[in-house]
């Protein structure tokens, strides 16, 4: 005879309770029906919840079933006609759920009733009691009845799950109501559908879910994915104003193979200063955005989990952060949304609908948003280093006009009080120039303490081989000691020995490279002998750069020798950060057949000097020419991006200039320095 499949009443278990864990899970998929059903309202209510014995109801305001929908949609796990639908008369893709999560919320309590009416005022009801199923050996076994009668109710959908089995502690409900902030897209002024959660046990915690502070974003990105897959992105300020806008070409290298999708990301800037005049304060949006902060997804108008959970940072914002901090938000100082809609299902959920599988077109989508927050940050950086620059340009001349204004009230004061206003006036001068140089003295430390920071990080792995070739020689030499040694052992040996001699030399030399560049007195200014200072550093640099088959060459003009006021630190800083950029640069570079090469030239004319820093590895790539001087900003895996900050900012208080050819004379990059000088001896 014909059999079936049958299932034993563990497997509810299994796929309610096992599946979805959390008891929000449950309720919020049960939301997500009345979603489906295009009603406008869903309202969530829990009573007597502290203890086991309360009663959970989820009501809606939508279509409401049918008998047939009951039996062959609502009461069938696994499989969802939705997912086949169009529309629906509001204009809503339906969520595809396959019943496993409504599972779980209906097993919650000792009984579940469901009483939905339609449309045509047919009210259906249907009791079950999940008791009934402890002792049949398969669920078929226990018959559910679904009773109707017309009716003069409403259409809508009640579901109560009554005597409940365990209690819902308070960081339950804060969870409930967290899921229902964000499940229907509060980012959204005017909302086609809204929850409404009614805790008497805790009604501190119902007003989470109307609580918005979007307002008191400090600025806004907004991005897009196009159909043809390309992107553009913007950012605006607090007023609404455009500060900055991208392309695809600025975002991206290739197009994205992701669904068309929106990208908004409100930032905060979370300090008392920023709200003194706001009728919020700054730990009450800290406290929501600690809620809800983070990048939330929207699929077809109803929330993703766990894409913006506490804890699951997909977009990877607070690593991002800690790698480089310079201007990027975290998700305890932002919050955002990535919306898709998805009609042709390029996402795949997941079959515990906890995420999307990740394919090649989920991939893209967080490329393009992870994308769209690395192009943010770098034009916060560009614009902040645009004002700290013209700051500094403005210094001269403001400390011109007040001497000025200065000398001016002096030829007012009465003839008998200016020697002793004036000699007040001098002894104010030399306390700030002291403070000036103490100032810059300590820059110079924090450069210098930055340059042995960004020179180790080139180096570092070179440097730990010595230690590795010592052992290893130190191995030999045992084994071979350990017997009789003949002529080729001596040999051996000789070479083992002059192994680790090298080894040391580079390690003593490693040491004796960051000794030197902080040595205090290399920090005060003087007449400064560029060619000696350029050669010290070489003979430091030697043993590193033979470990890694690098020749740097020195072509120094032999006319003169270029003098200039500086620090010897200043010039350590400039070109340690330039070889060991280029260093870095030919190590991962192919080799060529000349090996690889740095080159520093001088030449001497018209009251300056002129240095080349060139090298033959692949030149600059990987960023705009004109974004390598700002701070943070690196095509190197693991590098800071504060080298040529450095660089820059120190030849500029020199007076001097400084010129970067992604490709120059030997194929790879070069930096051109130009200081003014003293003279030549």
């Amino acid at each position: 005879m014909a059999e079936h499949l049958r299932f034993a009443p563990d497997i509810l278990r299994r796929l309610g309770e096992e599946l979805n864990p959390n008891a929000d899970e449950g309720i919020i998929e049960l939301v997500r029906n009345a979603w489906d059903a295009d009603a406008l309202t869903c309202t969530i209510e829990l009573q007597g919840i502290t203890k086991p014995g309360g009663t959970i109801t989820i009501s809606d305001d939508g279509r409401g079933m049918d008998p047939s929908d009951i039996v062959n949609g609502w009461l069938l796990l696994g499989r969802s006609k939705k997912e086949k639908q169009g529309l629906t008369k509001r204009g809503r893709l339906p969520t595809g759920e396959k019943g496993l999560g409504r599972l779980a919320a209906l097993r919650l309590g000792k009984i579940a009733t469901l009483q939905s009416t339609n449309a045509e005022g047919i009210t259906s009801r249907l009791e079950i009691n999940w008791g009934l199923f402890e002792n049949v050996e398969a669920i078929e076994s226990v018959p559910l009845n679904v009773v109707t009668e017309p009716s003069n109710l409403p259409s809508g959908t009640s579901i109560e799950i009554s005597d409940i089995l365990t209690e819902f502690t308070r960081r339950d409900v804060q969870r409930l109501a967290r899921s229902l902030l964000l499940l229907t897209d509060p980012f959204e002024d005017v909302a086609s559908f809204r929850t409404k959660l009614r805790v008497p046990d805790y009604s501190d915690l119902e007003k989470r879910v109307d609580e918005a502070y979007f307002e008191e974003a400090e600025f806004k990105l907004e991005a897009q994915i196009n159909s043809d897959g390309t992107a553009e992105a913007l950012v605006r300020d607090s007023a609404g104003n455009v500060l900055y806008h991208a392309d695809h070409h600025q975002l991206s290298k290739s197009n994205y193979l992701a669904p068309t999708a929106i990208f908004e990301l409100w930032v905060f800037i979370l300090d008392n200063k920023a709200f003194t005049a706001r009728n919020v304060t700054v730990r009450e949006v800290q406290d929501w955005l600690k809620e809800v902060g983070g990048v939330h997804v929207y699929r077809r108008g109803l929330r993703v989990r766990p894409y913006g959970d506490p804890g699951h940072d997909w977009l990877e914002m607070n690593l991002s952060r800690a790698r480089s901090p310079e201007l990027r938000p975290s998700t305890n100082t932002a919050i955002g949304r990535v919306v898709v809609e998805d009609p042709n299902e390029m996402l795949s959920p997941k079959t515990d609908r906890i995420g999307f599988i990740e394919n090649e077109h989920f991939n893209d989508l967080k490329r393009f948003a992870q994308e769209a927050l690395t192009w943010m940050a770098r034009e916060r950086l560009k614009f902040r280093e645009e004002q700290r620059q013209s700051n500094k340009s403005e210094l001269s001349p403001e400390i011109v006009q007040a001497k000025t204004a200065l000398d001016r009230a002096l030829q007012v004061i009465p003839q008998e009080a200016r020697p002793s206003v004036t000699a007040a006036v001098k002894q104010l001068d030399r306390a700030h120039e002291k403070e000036t140089e103490t100032l810059k003295e300590e820059l110079q430390l924090y450069r210098t303490l930055a340059t042995v920071g960004t020179t180790s990080a080139v180096f570092a792995h070179e440097s730990a081989q010595p230690i590795t070739r010592i052992e290893k020689a130190a191995i030999e030499i045992e084994g071979i000691v350990s017997g009789e040694l003949s002529l080729f052992d001596r040999e051996m040996v000789s070479e083992l020995a002059s192994m680790i001699a090298r080894s040391a030399l580079g390690m003593s030399s490693f040491a004796n490279l960051v000794l030197t560049l902080v040595k205090r007195d290399k920090r005060k200014r003087q007449a400064v002998n560029v060619h000696a200072v350029i050669d010290e550093l070489k003979r430091l640099f030697d043993p590193f750069l033979e470990g890694v088959n690098v020749t740097l060459s020195l072509e120094f003009e032999a006319s003169g020798t270029p003098i200039v006021w500086t620090s010897s630190a200043a010039i350590d800083s400039i070109f340690s950060n330039l070889i060991s950029n280029a260093t870095w640069a030919l190590i991962y570079a192919a080799p060529k057949p000349e090996g690889r090469r740095i080159l520093i030239r001088t030449v001497t004319n018209s009251g300056q000097v002129t240095i080349k820093c060139i090298d033959n590895g692949p030149g600059i790539t990987g960023l705009p020419l004109v974004e390598i001087w700002i701070p943070g900003q690196t095509s190197k895996a693991g590098g800071t991006g504060l080298g040529l900050t450095i660089v820059r900012d120190t030849v500029l208080d020199m007076k001097g200039e400084v010129h970067a050819i992604p490709i120059g004379e030997l194929g790879g990059a070069e930096f051109t320095i130009i200081l003014p000088i003293m003279g030549g001896v």
